[in-house]
């Protein structure tokens, strides 16, 4: 079932005031939907909770742009829950010696919960969102699939949202790429909206790098960690590092090496605030261990044509996987061609062609 073929009724956008969810209102107001648009205020650049505080200029826009459609728009001022929540989640993760995706706890945990639960507060029958992806109803089972535009495919950062969540959203510019998204806002007469920039990074960062992110929001990180041994994979001591929470497997940088080797982080052990390094072949695998996997159908493991996508990259497009359940928080999957630098807390996504079956997270294969 595609999204021009179900019922039309009310329906909670997300608008974040961009180019996507702003011709996704127009879409779907011109599909006969009754649209009621609601921003997400999740963080400010000071990561204060003043009620005092302005909106921030992604609101006022699409404030503004409802007052143009003649929609109703709502703010959920969700500061204080996302920095308790997803932040600190993102502190925590590299605080252990892994990689986290923010992205992937706060879309099914913060994000699309907010606007369920707005949705049923307004008696709406669905929530939309401006995401490059369609959603389609195989037998009663939704799966989510690929965008046509290969390059604002968003599907990998999604694999987590479940029957409740995918039963309910329309996400109309699935079918569309991104420069014909520019064209329709001109087509509604919204120049403006049609050259706006593309958000990019992870949000609530403002661009920083993350080790400058890590040192303002833990102030005395650098004094809780202290600099510590790189060692290779059998314990020689080669030189030093600035703290374990400023590197991920396969980086090479700010490691103070008695002598030039050409080896990168292969291991973090952050209980001892050691790196283990190794050369840069060494970091292939063939094959990854997955915790915290979620399938619509677990029976889809089963099938033989199973693609591997980890860091938002196609891995082995022409080259299939086997997924071996372990138990019920744990998979191993065996790749045709190998993964490179995988490291702890990354998300891995799983596809049959086009169509998104699951995913976890990566851990050590010990």
């Amino acid at each position: 079932m595609s999204d021009a073929d179900k019922a039309r009724g009310r329906v909670i956008l997300g608008m974040s005031g961009g180019t996507d969810s702003s011709v996704t209102a127009m879409l779907l107001q011109d599909q006969g939907y009754e649209v009621i648009g609601v921003s997400l205020w999740f963080y400010t650049n000071n990561h204060s909770y003043d009620e005092n505080d302005k909106y921030p200029d992604f609101i006022v826009d699409a404030q503004k742009l409802a007052h143009k459609l003649g929609l109703q728009h709502h703010v959920i001022d969700a500061r204080k829950e996302f920095r308790d929540t997803i932040i600190q989640f993102f502190l925590d993760e590299y605080l252990a010696g892994r990689t986290p995706s923010p992205c992937i706890q706060c879309n099914p945990n913060l994000k699309w919960k907010l606007l369920l639960e707005k949705a049923d507060e307004l008696n709406c029958d669905h929530i939309a969102t401006g995401h490059y992806i369609t959603i389609e109803d195989e037998n009663g089972l939704f799966y989510i699939n690929k965008g046509n535009d290969p390059a604002k495919d968003q599907s990998y950062f999604l694999w987590n949202l479940q029957q409740d969540i995918l039963s309910r959203t329309l996400t109309p510019l699935g079918k569309y790429t991104k420069p014909e998204v520019r064209e329709i806002a001109k087509s509604y007469g919204f120049e403006e909206v049609a050259k706006k920039k593309e958000s990019m990074g992870v949000c609530f960062m403002d661009r920083k790098d993350y080790r400058d992110f890590l040192q303002e929001m833990i102030p005395d990180l650098n004094e809780k960690i202290g600099k510590g041994k790189a060692v290779d994979v059998n314990g020689k001591v080669l030189g030093t590092h600035d703290g374990y929470p400023y590197y991920t497997v396969g980086q090479k940088r700010g490691i103070e090496l008695e002598d030039k080797t050409g080896l990168m982080v292969s291991r973090i052990d952050a209980k001892n605030n050691t790196l283990i390094l190794e050369k840069k072949a060494d970091l292939n695998k063939l094959q990854l261990k997955i915790s915290g996997y979620y399938f619509h159908n677990i029976e889809d493991i089963k099938q033989n044509n199973i693609t591997t996508v980890v860091r938002g990259l196609g891995l082995n497009p022409d080259g299939y996987s086997q997924i071996t359940i372990l138990n019920e928080n744990e998979l191993l999957v065996d790749l045709e061609n190998p993964a490179w630098a995988m490291a702890p807390g990354q998300p891995v996504a799983f596809y049959i062609g086009n169509k998104l079956i699951g995913g976890g997270f990566a851990e050590y294969n010990d």
